[in-house]
């Protein structure tokens, strides 16, 4: 069976050898797809183990086709959770694979697997699985189920006394128990799998340089700025991240709409100011408000690695409709952390408590991946900013650190601006240099900034292009300085 890269790549070079009589060189093919040679040689030497190519004695060019084996196109539905249920999703693609593959009279459909539940049966993250579609199963059989009418999985099927059973192939996972009325209806049961080693083989680098197929995906995208690991969109968080590649990113960190413009005033630098930040952050009403934070949050999951870890700030405005949204998706929540600010403003009414902290949750894609967290860094670095943080003792979740410093608003600033000194301490904490950070409400771009500085590549989102251009103004003095400081050196 070939995945769609395989049967591009075998389909180009039958085109070579009928229009000019000449089997391709490898260098050839790679410029033609736009992939590297260790790609092409990966895809070639499958060809040639599936039998569509042959090895022969010509030195130069030692590679022919074999005869033409007879192919099938089914559909590639979608992505089946091989982990926790998703919700189904149905995007068709087509794939070829050899006829002599599918069961006569069957109907057969593909989906590709997202998740580690199933490693014991040799179905990893990423690899195609062949369904044939029925609505009955036996014990023991590994099937696509759907629970509850929208949410499905890959699992073994167990009918026990008074109960069904999911069962996954991972012996550090517990099964899915049905009982109760609870609503299942088995999709299939699964023929093969399809090794689909393009897969998950996108680096941090290829994804931010947009290889041809990300090009492609992103054609309706509006670029608005774009440098070496620095990369900002004008649009609507939701339409760039449903474009970007799956399992493609290490961290997200965001600061969404509080929705508490409401007339309100506060204080800000001894003076009455309006809490009004613009249509963007008024509240839709209660449902609106989490719908778009579900939405939002749901799609970030979707672009994550399995390891990959979020980052979610808000004042009790928000984060509470986020902690519930993220813990709905399936999100393992790692920590809470408060995030006092010594220098908050004062509360005019009197009648309340001073607001004095945000809230932050940091929350892992899936529950049983390793995630990063750069321990010795956080024990032992120097944060003398924190006057809560004692050197040499492991980090505690509670955080003092002062809003932005006049510096970092020398070009302007955004009503809801973190500082530096705050994102510097989730990037180090959460990333290792390389990684790719995304934030879908950029802002002024701090995420990108101290992303940047400290060697990770970065893509920011935002619906504002003054605050875009704000950020552009402060990438642009932060890479004068860093080529000026080795410039000097």
């Amino acid at each position: 069976m070939l995945t769609r890269r395989q049967k591009q790549i075998l389909d180009y070079i039958k085109r070579c050898v009928k229009k000019g009589g000449c089997f391709p060189i490898q260098k050839e093919i790679g410029k033609h797809f736009g992939l590297v040679k260790s790609t092409i040689n990966q895809h070639m030497a499958t060809l040639i183990e599936k039998g569509y190519l042959q090895k022969s004695k010509n030195y130069t060019r030692n590679i022919n086709i074999c005869e033409s084996k007879s192919m099938i196109k089914i559909p590639l539905l979608g992505v089946i959770a091989a982990g926790q249920p998703i919700e189904a999703i149905q995007d068709t693609e087509i794939i070829a694979v050899p006829k002599n593959k599918i069961p006569s009279s069957a109907e057969v459909y593909a989906l590709r697997v997202i998740g580690n539940s199933m490693v014991d049966e040799n179905i990893n993250n990423g690899d195609i699985i062949l369904v044939k579609h029925q609505t009955t199963a036996e014990n023991g059989q590994k099937v696509v189920a759907l629970v509850d009418n929208h949410e499905a999985t890959l699992k073994k099927f167990y009918k026990e006394r008074g109960y069904i059973r999911l069962q996954p192939a991972n012996r550090n996972m517990e099964p899915i128990i049905l009982r109760n009325g609870r609503d299942i209806a088995i999709q299939g049961v699964v023929l093969d799998v399809i090794r689909d080693t393009n897969f998950m083989q996108s680096t941090a680098s290829q994804i931010f340089n947009s290889t041809t197929e990300i090009k492609q995906q992103n054609k309706n995208s509006k670029t608005y700025y774009e440098k070496s690991r620095f990369k900002l969109y004008l649009a609507n968080c939701l339409d760039i991240l449903s474009e970007l590649p799956e399992n493609s990113i290490d961290m997200v960190f965001a600061d969404p709409p509080y929705n508490l413009s409401n007339g309100g005033i506060t204080v800000h630098a001894g003076r009455m100011v309006s809490v009004n930040k613009g249509e963007w952050d008024k509240s839709n009403g209660f449902k609106n408000d989490y719908d778009f934070h579900y939405k939002w949050l749901k799609a970030c999951r979707r672009i994550l690695k399995p390891h990959g870890t979020l980052w979610v700030s808000g004042t009790y405005h928000s984060i509470y409709q986020c902690g519930h949204a993220l813990q709905a998706l399936g999100y393992h929540i790692l920590n809470d952390i408060a995030w006092f600010k010594p220098n908050a403003s004062p509360n005019l009414s009197c009648r309340y408590f001073t607001a004095s902290h945000e809230t932050l949750i940091w929350a892992r894609k899936e529950k049983k991946a390793k995630h990063i967290f750069n321990y010795n860094a956080m024990k032992n670095g120097n944060w003398s900013e924190d006057n809560l943080k004692k050197p040499g003792l492991q980090m505690r979740s509670v955080w003092s650190l002062g809003t932005p410093r006049p510096i970092e608003k020398k070009f302007g600033k955004h009503p809801t601006q973190k500082p530096e000194n705050l994102l510097k301490r989730l990037v180090l904490a959460s990333t290792n240099k390389g990684n790719l950070i995304v934030d879908p409400f950029t802002g002024s771009s701090t995420t990108g900034i101290i992303a940047y500085l400290h060697g990770r590549n970065f893509i920011g989102i935002d619906t504002e292009s003054k605050f875009l251009d704000l950020s552009i103004k402060r990438f642009e003095e932060l890479d004068r300085n860093l080529k000026n400081k080795y410039l000097t050196k």
